[in-house]
């Protein structure tokens, strides 16, 4: 069977929109968006768009007369993207791609968002010049990027947990690898970016449970999942129960809502 006529393995993705999207990335997705402020008609990329939930909300900025593509190395999240994405008016296309060689011509688009991606890219620096060929003369870029690992309780739970039991927890870590204001700051210049202003933001996570947070981490999360696979199977139960106990005094009435430290860096091409 050729590769275009297998089926695309969605199950990862559909946990990560269904728990991670809501309890953790709509919100920033929403605050950054709305620091750069889509005007009407424009070409927005959004980079490691994961399942479109940035896209989604960029697309009610430009409105139909604009355009917005996302592009993501994962078809998974891609193809759910593609799905959650119907009935939107705003025109929008969907690429499985390398963040490091996108499939578009030069000075493409007026606005670039990267929202949680630029930590996984193999080159920073690689990366955020690709966008910058992307962009238009004077193109706007806006880029999330988490806090250190101890402003984000979450994430921190998982890695003393998994830490706790001897297993390799780097995955868990790559989210908060990117955290240091002053490389952020040096990467994108160093990419060509001009009129860089970077702030860090603080937040709230929030999950109907707890049971969504480890399903979304266990199931969903694109750096997590692969350190908890790493857990022997007799050390799950282990696992859960450190989870639970560290996010402990974030619960109230069964609902998980824990703090969250975001960078957000706003520049020029």
């Amino acid at each position: 069977m050729s590769q275009a006529n297998q089926l695309i393995d969605t199950t990862t993705a559909e946990a990560y929109e269904k728990h991670m999207v809501p309890g953790m990335f709509a919100h920033w997705a929403e605050l950054v968006v709305g620091l750069v402020a889509p005007k009407l008609g424009e070409h927005v990329l959004d980079v490691a768009c994961g399942t479109g939930v940035g896209a989604r909300v960029a697309a009610r900025g430009v409105g139909p007369a604009g355009k917005v593509v996302g592009l993501d190395i994962d078809p998974g999240v891609v193809e759910v993207a593609r799905k959650m994405a119907q009935g939107i008016r705003t025109p929008m296309e969907w690429h499985c791609a390398s963040a490091l060689k996108t499939p578009f011509d030069d000075a493409t688009f007026d606005l670039c968002l990267c929202l949680q991606g630029l930590q996984f890219i193999t080159d920073r620096q690689a990366g955020l010049a690709e966008i910058r060929r992307v962009l238009k003369p004077s193109g706007r870029l806006a880029a999330s990027i988490w806090g250190p690992l101890e402003y984000n309780k979450g994430h921190y739970a998982v890695v003393q947990a998994l830490e706790h039991q001897g297993v390799d927890a780097s995955a868990a870590k790559r989210a908060c690898s990117f955290a240091n204001p002053e490389d952020i700051r040096e990467t994108a210049t160093r990419a060509g970016f001009s009129a860089i202003e970077l702030r860090t933001e603080d937040g709230v996570s929030h999950f109907t449970s707890i049971q969504s947070f480890i399903d979304g981490m266990t199931l969903g999360s694109p750096s997590t999942r692969h350190a908890v696979a790493l857990l022997p199977e007799n050390g799950r139960d282990e696992f859960l129960k450190h989870v639970s106990a560290l996010l402990e005094p974030h619960l109230a009435n069964g609902e998980l809502r824990y703090p969250m430290r975001t960078h957000v860096l706003l520049a020029r091409s």
